[in-house]
């Protein structure tokens, strides 16, 4: 019930943004920049993924810190790596295959098994007393197999028990029980559901028909390419440059502010 009034509250004042921010973790992001897509907003939805771009995520710190009521959606490891054979070996999915990796989800004592327990009580340190609502992902765009997603989103459920679990898979169906997850323009989604722009870029994206389409979904999330700080080849996430000019951010803040909120006074800031 909580996070349904919460959740009420913040589209009655349409005054909250969704950027997909997944690469915030990374130290080479302008924090001011990254909290200028905040400005003038009554609550503070934040998206990221745990591990992949940095551990220490001083900014996300200090946005949690914030005051205003918040709303979290957090991915704990990445599947994307593995399948396209780029994890580092700081990944959970390092060296492990779709097939392989199930496998030593449902092993307790399997390297896997050790190193998202690992990066989950580092989430749950990280969100420990704040005032919050919580979604959290086992796995983004996950490649693995229903029975071992099953066992890590009861580890989650276990540690963090006031968290709604969400179940994002690549290309499956999603595990009945939990929030659904999925990407792009077009998913197919039934509530409780989120969705999220990630893979495609916003700036190409009618987004006024986006965000109608999905209105049932309880978040959606806008995403463009530097928030995983991409440019044109591929680099390690960790050896990124995550440096973009204020012109970008307030570029940005501006086309989610008036794609999802066009009648928000904010809008004008």
């Amino acid at each position: 019930m909580r996070v349904l009034l919460l959740l009420l509250a913040l589209t009655a004042t349409v005054q909250a943004q969704a950027p997909s921010l997944l690469g915030i973790c990374h130290p080479g992001f302008n924090c001011d920049r990254v909290k200028s897509l905040y400005d003038g907003q009554d609550a503070i939805i934040l998206s990221w993924l745990e591990n992949t771009f940095g551990g220490h995520c001083k900014c996300l710190a200090s946005l949690l810190d914030d005051a205003r009521p918040k709303i979290i959606r957090a991915h704990l490891i990445q599947s994307p790596c593995m399948r396209n054979k780029r994890c580092g070996r700081y990944e959970a999915l390092w060296g492990y295959t779709a097939a392989s990796a199930s496998r030593a989800a449902q092993n307790p004592r399997s390297r896997l098994r050790k190193r998202f327990a690992e990066i989950l009580e580092q989430f749950k340190r990280r969100i420990e007393g704040k005032e919050l609502t919580c979604y959290v992902s086992p796995c983004l765009e996950c490649d693995l197999y229903e029975p071992a997603r099953r066992v890590l989103a009861n580890l989650v459920s276990a540690a963090l028990p006031t968290c709604n679990i969400v179940d994002n898979p690549y290309r499956r169906r999603c595990l009945s029980g939990y929030t659904c997850e999925k990407h792009g323009i077009n998913p197919r989604l039934f509530a409780p559901c989120i969705v999220d722009l990630d893979g495609i870029d916003g700036g190409v994206v009618d987004m006024k028909k986006w965000v109608a389409k999905y209105k049932h979904c309880d978040l959606f999330f806008y995403w463009e390419s530097w928030m995983n700080c991409i440019r044109d080849e591929f680099v390690d996430p960790r050896q990124r440059n995550c440096k973009y000019p204020r012109s970008l951010f307030n570029k940005t803040r501006e086309r989610i502010c008036q794609s999802f909120f066009p009648s928000s006074d904010t809008c004008l800031l």
